[in-house]
């Protein structure tokens, strides 16, 4: 048996020969197309129909690029610079969410007691905080995170009027480089 065969948008594409007993391949029937000339085609729409040419398929328009979300590239963003770290007097200090939890408990209890200490373990190391060093630490952290939050503040409302650009969404974060180079006033006893 001689099978008719179409293309995804039913045009015929040729035909096949099978067993009579043989299951009938997809898209292809035994009704035959009509003959065609010159630029006609045959389109199988539950019958063959005889076009005078295959349909020009415009070409698919491009998508257009992403736009990003700038609020959440933002928030990210500074996320990345809130918990990045940061440096207290020559102390590098971890500053992602669990550290800040654990320093806000130590302030609070070197707040309760001022005989309070703590072997308090930095990206260098242990140290020894007295409760003024410890309360002193929280309040750097504390200004390294609100830092953070007044950037991103800063950057939302340039996307609100419009003069964001790409290099502002990286410049202007505090610092998270750590300076280990130097003992500080904050280690050695001094309030700050």
């Amino acid at each position: 048996m001689i099978l008719y065969q179409w293309d995804e948008q039913g045009f015929f594409v040729g035909s096949v020969e099978v067993e009579d007993t043989a299951p009938m391949p997809e898209r292809s029937t035994p009704t035959t197309p009509m003959v065609m000339t010159g630029t006609q085609v045959a389109q199988w729409q539950g019958v063959w129909v005889k076009l005078a040419a295959r349909p020009v398929t415009p070409d698919p328009q491009p998508m257009p690029d992403p736009v990003p979300d700038l609020p959440i590239l933002i928030a990210d963003r500074r996320y990345t610079a809130e918990t990045s770290g940061t440096t207290v007097e020559g102390m590098p200090i971890d500053t992602s969410r669990d550290s800040q939890s654990m320093l806000t408990g130590a302030a609070l209890a070197a707040s309760l007691d001022p005989g309070y200490s703590v072997q308090w373990k930095t990206t260098a190391g242990f140290v020894t905080l007295t409760s003024s060093q410890i309360l002193g630490v929280a309040s750097a952290v504390r200004a390294h995170v609100q830092a953070c939050f007044n950037r991103e503040a800063a950057l939302l409302a340039a996307v609100a009027d419009g003069s964001i650009t790409a290099v502002m969404v990286e410049e202007g974060w505090p610092s998270r480089l750590y300076d280990t180079t130097a003992k500080s006033d904050v280690l050695s006893g001094g309030a700050k």
